[in-house]
């Protein structure tokens, strides 16, 4: 198992396992989206980032070894080129919490071209990490005492109309996270649930495409209005925002989506190396139909049809807002193993 983790990251090989039961129980059609996997946060040093999850919210990170550095993963030319990141070197872990099924997933990516974006809640492209919490002031000392900055004006929490206090911060590589404390929580456990929250850059179009192509559940629909709340947690005080969420067939991750009008923005635009870019997998029934669908639908494409250990077979691409998700299916005996890094031309 250990093995065959450092070929890929490892919420693919455990989906993976299950594949053949949840393609069974799903509608055919080439098609169908069966779920979805692991949030990956590329980042530029993984051992800083696992250390601020686990010291920020108790995450369970894997243990250092002696050397005091995770080392990085043997070259995998299939990896780098579904990544299109060819000459690379990788290392990649998961911070997950104990009983719940938040799982955030770790990945450095060196030696290749990268940048460093500076990221915006209100530039398109943006994906806030959403963590529902237990206890709203508690998780917010402690994720202080990690080095974490807070984002929203006046260091304080905000109060939603429904009751839920919420709070924006920053984490050590600042990219966003927002907490927020529902109205009503179990009486046990810190962390409770996790969503994502991608700044969009048109509503419209974006709800297209992962409903046309992808087949997502779209709702939650709102038009542009003032938000005093979204105003006070982010600071833009002139900011209109529309809303609308999505979830995947077979998936229980909410993607909430937001739009941002009367404000400064720019389209994010990154490859999938730099530090702050992110992606979503995406378990699908059939690589080679549902890429051809993603592109019709406005998605942009960066690679398809890799072979991917064990006897996978995925793709990279990237939403209407430059968001990445790496769809992906089983196959019959395509990629049995790591292939062998080719010998330098002499």
């Amino acid at each position: 198992m250990r093995l065959i983790s450092r070929v890929i990251p490892v919420a693919v090989l455990v989906a993976a396992l299950g594949s053949e039961a949840a393609i069974g129980q799903t509608p055919a059609g080439a098609t169908a989206v069966l779920g979805t996997g692991t949030f990956t946060a590329f980042v530029e040093n993984m051992d800083r980032s696992l250390a601020f999850f686990h010291d920020a919210f108790g995450m369970e990170v894997p243990a250092l070894p002696a050397t005091g550095e995770r080392p990085y993963n043997r070259a995998n030319p299939q990896l780098f080129t579904w990544f299109d990141i060819a000459g690379a070197k990788e290392r990649h872990q998961s911070a997950r919490v104990p009983g719940t099924r938040v799982t955030l997933e770790i990945m450095e990516i060196q030696d290749v071209p990268h940048q460093t974006i500076a990221l915006r809640i209100q530039d398109p492209g943006n994906a806030t990490l959403v963590l529902m919490v237990r206890d709203l002031d508690t998780t917010l000392a402690r994720a202080r005492q990690a080095n974490a900055t807070i984002a929203t004006p006046g260091a304080k929490p905000v109060a939603l109309a429904d009751g839920t206090r919420s709070i924006l911060i920053r984490d050590i590589d600042s990219r966003f996270i927002e907490l927020r404390q529902p109205a009503s929580v179990p009486a046990t456990g810190d962390i409770l649930d996790m969503r994502l929250l991608i700044t969009v850059n048109d509503m419209d179009e974006t709800k297209r495409a992962y409903h046309d192509a992808l087949g997502f559940t779209i709702e939650g629909e709102t038009a542009f209005a003032p938000d005093a709340p979204m105003r006070a947690l982010t600071g833009l005080s002139a900011a209109q925002v529309r809303r609308s969420r999505a979830q995947a067939p077979g998936s229980m991750l909410w993607i909430e989506f937001v739009e941002f009008k009367g404000v400064d923005r720019k389209p994010l635009r990154m490859k999938i190396q730099d530090r702050g870019a992110a992606r979503l997998q995406l378990r699908v029934q059939n690589v080679d139909a549902i890429v051809p669908a993603m592109k019709a639908g406005g998605w942009r494409v960066f690679s398809e049809g890799v072979p991917i250990p064990p006897n996978l077979k995925g793709a990279l691409v990237a939403d209407p807002n430059n968001f990445f998700l790496t769809p992906y299916a089983p196959c019959d005996g395509c990629a049995p193993g790591i292939l062998p890094t080719p010998a330098p031309v002499r």
